[in-house]
């Protein structure tokens, strides 16, 4: 506890140094949406005060006497330096102590029509300052119209797509900060019909006024074409424009669980599973296009634009710019908006269901149909715990549309997010990963089974391991030029023992003369765990035919000792190129699909020089000089393996003189 507090007084001096200079340049500011309170003194400020507590708190996790969950600012169990960063960013603002302060939209929706389009040569003609209004979801599943003010029409960013100004004028968006996350493609609409989808917005808008900008309604549903890439800009006026971010919820999984080398780790909100049904699909209702489904469910949510039948628009600007894509349309429910610390979000629960297919993901807006969902990869997950429980999950993956990169990332997930979410990461274990693959290109299946080991054993830590290992043999598979192949049907076994299955190689022993003809006994000395001490016995058969000589006794796995080569002519990389050249497809299932050399214990009998004419072996004392592998391959070498079901590292020489019968 003492260590703890001299962190923790440590931190305060650099907290405050840091406080200090983010006071001189930070002003007062719109104040923030209650649920998120830094004002934890209620004085209706984000002031010192509040920092003295805050720091009084500081180190402090969930678990111990002292921690208090409404100074854990971002919910990880941990009041750490990330609550520091949130707490700075809204240091100096008023905050509204009073929920009654806050003001909430009526409900009330205008009564017109918004499948009427509006063009862009009537928007032309709308003098500055004409009201007009934003329809989205915004709390509990209710749509809201939310008044914006007209500004302009804007020509010069995305030639040849004008895009309108408007500021976000509504009482309730400027308490929020501005329009969320999540709300690209809310339609904005008058009286005559719909203008356009929100879509861009200012890269830096810390207090009012709050400006974006509206792709027109005619670009949205594709009357107007397409934009070239080249022509696309980043800046209007000096000022940088960006389009708002498309939300990545993900369901099934805690966030204190994520790892450093996750893929979504610095994107990905967790968000939990719809109790309701998405039942209308009408402009300002959510749009989550699904990249995983499943217990464990990733999706991107946007707005809704426009709806032509069973056609459906939305985002007002691409999602990847990935062009045809088959995505599954899925649910979600907007539950509200969060006065996020860097910018507000719309915060939604998702369901897995599939209500239609997403067909094109392009620059001015994404679209699809409702219906039929597209074909979608399964990926079934079977854990055998320690206990001997076996947990079955099957999860879907879009087979078309996905980046590779990103499908062997969602395969990976699938198998890495479920077992991290109902295991401790406890010490002294080892994880063994098998999978059944298909693809859709070859026949050869990718059948691995790799045991994931390491002298701590723990299981996040292995768990992540071999979710990056299947993520990088996938990846290398599914986008080579000559080869890439893609996925049919994925099968992948995961068994947790609760043990370490590491082993050092800490010894060996054998006699050190020898006769041809003769066998060879070898002790190998293992240290298992670091716990307990174990020695495996393997024989050589010397054949007779053996030359008499100085041999090397090489000892340690076969994935470290390599392929046995004849010859000092033999490639020292075995079969195949490594940089992938010259090697088929059929070649790299042979080399992935190879047993787990790292649990074979190999030793290896190699000759190096022949005795000199004046010598006995009772007077070579050292090794002679050896070649820059070690050793001179001038004949083939004797071997023997033997599988102990342990991860081994490190090996051991020892010097053998083979004398004749």
């Amino acid at each position: 506890m003492l260590k703890l507090r001299c962190y923790s007084c440590l931190a305060q001096v650099l907290i405050f140094a840091s406080l200090s200079i983010f006071f001189l340049i930070q002003p007062l500011q719109s104040a923030l949406q209650s649920g998120f309170n830094p004002d934890f003194d209620g004085s209706g400020v984000v002031d010192f005060p509040d920092f003295l507590q805050f720091v009084d708190k500081f180190g402090f996790s969930r678990g111990d006497a002292a921690y208090e969950s409404r100074y854990d600012l971002n919910g990880d169990g941990e009041i750490a330096f990330d609550d520091f960063l949130l707490f700075v960013e809204h240091f100096g603002k008023a905050v509204f102590s009073d929920t009654e302060d806050i003001v909430r939209p009526t409900g009330e929706l205008k009564p017109w029509d918004l499948s009427s389009i509006v063009s862009v040569e009537s928007v032309r003609n709308m003098p500055v300052g004409t009201p007009v209004f934003m329809r989205t979801e915004f709390a509990n599943g209710q749509l809201a119209d939310l008044e914006m003010t007209f500004i302009q029409v804007v020509d010069d960013f995305l030639p040849p797509m004008p895009i309108y100004m408007v500021e976000a004028s509504d009482p309730v968006l400027i308490q929020l900060g501005g329009i969320a996350q999540g709300m690209s493609g809310s339609p904005i609409f008058t009286e005559q019909g719909t203008w356009g989808a929100i879509a861009y917005g200012f890269n830096s808008q810390d207090s009012p006024p709050y400006y974006f900008f509206a792709t027109p309604i005619e670009w949205v549903i594709g009357n107007k074409g397409a934009i070239p890439l080249a022509k696309r800009l980043a800046t209007w006026e000096g000022n940088g424009i960006k389009p708002l971010t498309i939300p990545l919820l993900g369901t099934g999984f805690n966030p204190a669980y994520q790892l450093e080398d996750s893929p979504f780790q610095s994107e990905l909100t967790p968000a939990g599973r719809a109790a309701q049904s998405q039942d209308s699909f009408e402009a300002g209702r959510p749009l989550a296009v699904g990249l995983m489904l499943g217990e464990v469910t990733f999706g991107s949510v946007g707005t809704i634009s426009y709806v032509d039948g069973n056609r459906i628009y939305g985002f007002g600007h691409s999602m990847d710019d990935l062009g045809a894509v088959e995505l599954p349309i899925i649910e979600a429910v907007v539950l509200g908006p969060i006065s996020n610390l860097r910018a507000p979000f719309k915060f939604a629960t998702l369901n897995p269901t599939v209500r239609g297919t997403l067909t094109e993901d392009r620059l001015p807006a994404v679209r699809g149909v409702l219906g039929e969902g597209p074909e979608l990869i399964p990926v079934k997950s079977i854990y055998t715990f320690s206990s001997g429980h076996v947990l079955e999950l099957t999860h879907r993956v879009a087979s078309v549309g996905l980046d590779p990169f990103e499908t062997a990332d969602l395969v990976a997930e699938a198998l890495f997010w479920p077992l991290v979410s109902r295991v401790e990461n406890e010490p002294n274990h080892s994880v063994r990963v098998r999978t059944d693959i298909s693809f859709v290109e070859t026949d050869s299946i990718l059948a691995r089974s790799r045991l994931y080991v390491e002298p701590e054993g723990r299981l996040w830590f292995l768990a992540d391991n071999a979710s990056a290992d299947l993520r990088r043999i996938l990846s290398q598979l599914m986008t080579r030029n000559d080869y890439a192949v893609q996925m049919r049907e994925a099968e992948i076994h995961v068994d947790i023992f609760s043990e370490s299955r590491f082993a050092k190689i800490v010894g060996v022993a054998a006699d050190t003369v020898a006769s041809a003809g003769s066998t060879l006994s070898v002790a190998t000395s293992l240290r298992v765990g670091r716990r307990e001490d174990r020695e495996i016995e393997m024989a050589f058969s010397i054949p007779d035919t053996l030359p008499v000589g100085v041999y090397q006794l090489e000892v340690g796995s076969a994935a470290t000792l390599g392929p046995d080569s004849g010859g000092g002519g033999s490639d020292p990389f075995g079969f195949f190129d490594p940089f992938g050249r010259d090697e088929t497809l059929e070649d790299f299932f042979v080399r992935v699909n190879g047993i787990d050399e790292n649990v074979i214990l190999k030793a290896r009998l190699t000759f190096v020089m022949p005795f000199e004419e004046s010598a006995s072996p009772d007077s070579l004392t050292d090794p002679p000089p050896r070649g820059p592998r070690g050793i001179q391959n001038t004949t083939a070498p004797v071997s023997m393996e033997k599988d102990v079901d342990l991860f081994l590292e490190g090996s051991q020489t020892l010097q053998i003189n083979v004398v004749g019968n």
